[in-house]
């Protein structure tokens, strides 16, 4: 991988955003590695992870207008690959619309003070959908004023209203993320992740997650060998030997 950098130690995953050049801007290439950087971490002996970014000024500005990708929801954690293991989000700056998705989607949220959060769909004139699953993170009508409004969000408010855990000055918000996470890290990894679950299990899910459930059944068999064996057999008119895989 070349935009994502994913490092493992103690059982702590640091995946990081590394497109630099573009300050993270979601194009399919950065959410195909982000999509695969789920998929290790959820395949690894990683227990928690941590989403940051390269570059202290922007952690995500979003979709990438020039290159706008038509699988973002897969970047997702939890969407695109369904994760049981905790994500912690370690943000500092400018977090925009798609950014913004991928830190609501995480478990915890370290924010450094210079964190900005902002979702412009509704003054650019398009959306996704995916910022729905919102209400079910922050309070309704400070909820629907971020939405409607489309103005920023500041780690302090952020924070006030429990969508951000802890601030840090500049600079120290990966660092309290890691130390977060090499605490959870330390517990038992089967009620961490049974935790998780249940949590995702009680909470109300947002039109995106259930077309996303749906999509990673579907998307698993038009990949799968079976589909493919099945193609085979029928044009050679014999019985398919299926597999499972």
């Amino acid at each position: 991988m070349t935009l994502v950098r994913y490092e493992s130690a103690d059982h702590v995953a640091t995946i990081t955003m590394d497109r630099v050049s573009s300050h993270n801007a979601l194009n399919n290439a950065l959410c195909d590695e982000l999509q695969n950087a789920w998929r290790r971490f959820r395949d690894s002996d990683d227990r928690v992870a941590v989403l940051a970014s390269a570059e202290e000024k922007y952690f995500c500005v979003g979709a990438d207008v020039r290159d706008f990708p038509a699988n973002m929801w897969q970047a997702v954690p939890g969407l695109g690959v369904e994760l049981d293991k905790p994500v912690i989000a370690a943000t500092s700056g400018w977090v925009v619309g798609g950014g913004f998705v991928l830190v609501q989607m995480a478990d915890i949220c370290v924010a450094s003070e210079t964190t900005r959060f902002v979702y412009p769909e509704a003054k650019i004139g398009t959306t996704g959908g995916g910022v729905s699953s919102v209400l079910a993170r922050m309070p309704h009508k400070i909820a629907m004023e971020f939405l409607l409004v489309g103005e920023e969000l500041s780690a302090e408010r952020a924070y006030q209203i429990g969508f951000v855990n802890r601030i840090t000055p500049p600079g120290q918000h990966l660092a309290a993320a890691l130390e977060l996470a090499a605490k959870i890290a330390g517990n038992a990894p089967l009620v961490v992740q049974a935790l998780k679950k249940l949590a995702r299990d009680a909470m109300p899910k947002g039109p995106l997650e259930t077309v996303a459930e749906v999509r990673r059944q579907l998307d698993a068999i038009k990949d799968s060998d079976d589909l493919k064996e099945g193609a085979r057999a029928f044009s050679e008119k014999r019985k398919p030997r299926f597999t499972g895989r």
